[in-house]
């Protein structure tokens, strides 16, 4: 488990809601963070290990190398760096990605190359936020290595370097991602509606047009593909959440209607994992199964088998479905389902704890 971070002093004054670069990164300073020896540390902090730093290695020379992709790097670098925050926009590189993806053609195939870079020299501004609000240096550097993660699932599926999730990693670097234990967490307003059991789209849809609808804090969780999800060390996980939140965001308790869940012990997840599939796949004994009955579904989501084709095989349509993989039980009870029609129905999840 990680280390709890520790609780604020009574003395301290309020934590920002955003922290802000003081001043950009420099060519010269982005040179010196792709550089050996500083590279080396640098990749291990951020999660790219074996096969991914090693093909790396090449395309950031490659990159240091070439004036006008190196220019491109310091420029998406300079706007994920810009701000971190509450409120701070996340940096939409996915509206880019064919574009980056020409011009990363010139250092190797592959997706997400350019923001890679981009990714890695632009970590400051975000620890600072982590800092701001009591994560310590450890978790930092655990958070922000999921960039390694997303990597590992994109090499899963498509067997070369690179980065599909380019939105989700631009969200954690403007600060809204933690992860404490297990599983992860992030902040993001919801609207009342859904989260207190109205939310059904004719409902949320008949708010009058001058009034905005109500929405309130919650804390999303996200499993990441990094082992089983073993119940005692979940448990444990939503534990240390509330813990840290309640702590170190108390602002975000300000405001709340009579009746709305205190903040820090409402939680969210919209997955493909909260689904009663697994029951029948894995047995309701199984570590999937039992997540998923934790959650109360406060909305099912049909026909999405787009989910459980990327989270279980790392793929990513079009396939030819009968030829999926079926190495193990719950393989061959997805692929089945996606195979045969009967699709996957996800869900929108809470727990108040």
């Amino acid at each position: 488990m990680s280390p709890s971070p520790a609780a604020p002093s009574p003395a301290q004054s309020p934590a920002p809601r955003e922290v802000r670069a003081e001043q950009e990164l420099s060519l010269e300073e982005i040179r010196a963070q792709l550089a050996a020896p500083a590279r080396d540390p640098l990749l291990a902090r951020l999660g790219i290990r074996e096969q991914d730093a090693a093909d790396l290695v090449p395309v950031i020379e490659a990159a240091l190398a070439d004036e006008e992709i190196l220019a491109e790097v310091a420029r998406i670098a300079n706007q994920l760096g810009a701000a971190a925050g509450l409120d701070v926009p996340a940096l939409d590189l996915a509206a880019r990605k064919d574009e980056l993806d020409a011009l990363g053609a010139r250092l190797a195939p592959g997706e997400g190359l350019i923001p890679i870079l981009a990714f890695l020299v632009s970590t400051g501004t975000v620890r600072r936020w982590h800092a701001a609000r009591g994560l310590t240096t450890e978790q930092s550097w655990l958070v922000l290595a999921d960039l390694g993660q997303q990597m590992r699932v994109h090499r899963a599926g498509t067997g070369r370097l690179g980065l599909h999730q380019l939105n989700w990693v631009t969200m954690n670097w403007a600060g809204r991602l933690v992860q404490l234990g297990r599983l992860q967490f992030d902040l993001h307003r919801a609207r009342t509606a859904t989260l207190d059991g109205a939310g059904r789209d004719e409902e949320a849809s008949a708010v009058p047009p001058q009034e905005e609808p109500r929405e309130r804090w919650v804390i999303g969780t996200h499993i990441p593909a990094t082992g089983p999800l073993d119940p005692a060390a979940v448990g444990a996980s939503f534990a240390e959440a509330t813990a840290y939140f309640t702590a170190h965001y108390p602002d975000l308790a300000e405001g709340r209607e009579p009746g709305d869940p205190a903040f820090g012990h409402e939680f969210t997840c919209w997955s493909w994992l909260i689904s009663e599939e697994f029951a029948e796949i894995t047995g309701p004994g199984s570590n999937l199964a039992r997540f998923a009955a934790r959650w109360e579904v406060l909305k099912e989501i049909p026909d999405d088998g787009d989910s459980a084709l990327f989270f279980c095989f790392g793929l990513r349509p079009p396939q030819d479905l009968r030829a999926l993989p079926r190495r193990t039980r719950l393989e061959r009870g997805v692929a089945d389902r996606l195979a045969d029609g009967r699709g996957w129905t996800s869900g929108l999840g809470r727990i108040i704890r």
